[in-house]
């Protein structure tokens, strides 16, 4: 059974752990070689390939882009993502959830000058034309 699990189970998932990696992988940039390259070479030597993708890919250092900003300083490709609050006129679901209560309170004004006996829009802050 270990023989089995050794021989051939190990092999394939790194070999399909490596393909797989490889594919969804964004910043191949930091290989030598383009992500096309690599997936041929995983393909055509599979268990040396993923060897090399993984020693490649996952113990190399990304390389740092430089863009341009202050002289000297590497800024980093994109933003990168905010972790604390989000201020609420920046949140979707709190300006959401505004527009809702606004709405709700309208109806139920609308609903109260109805009970009252008056038409809809013939309220004291309603213009006449």
């Amino acid at each position: 059974m270990a023989k089995i699990l050794l021989l051939y189970v190990l092999p394939l998932a790194l070999f399909l752990y490596a393909i797989i990696d490889c594919a969804a992988d964004e910043d191949v940039d930091r290989t030598s070689l383009p992500k096309a390259v690599w997936i041929i070479v995983i393909i055509l030597f599979p268990y040396l390939g993923a060897l090399a993708w993984l020693a490649v890919a996952k113990i190399a250092k990304p390389k740092v882009r430089r863009a341009a900003g202050p002289p000297g300083g590497a800024l980093p490709r994109r933003l990168p993502r905010r972790t604390g609050p989000i201020a609420p006129d920046d949140n979707p679901d709190f300006l959401r959830r505004l527009a809702e209560d606004q709405a709700r309170r309208e109806r139920e004004r609308q609903r109260g000058e109805r009970r009252d006996g008056e038409e809809p829009g013939s309220g004291p802050n309603s213009k006449k034309l």
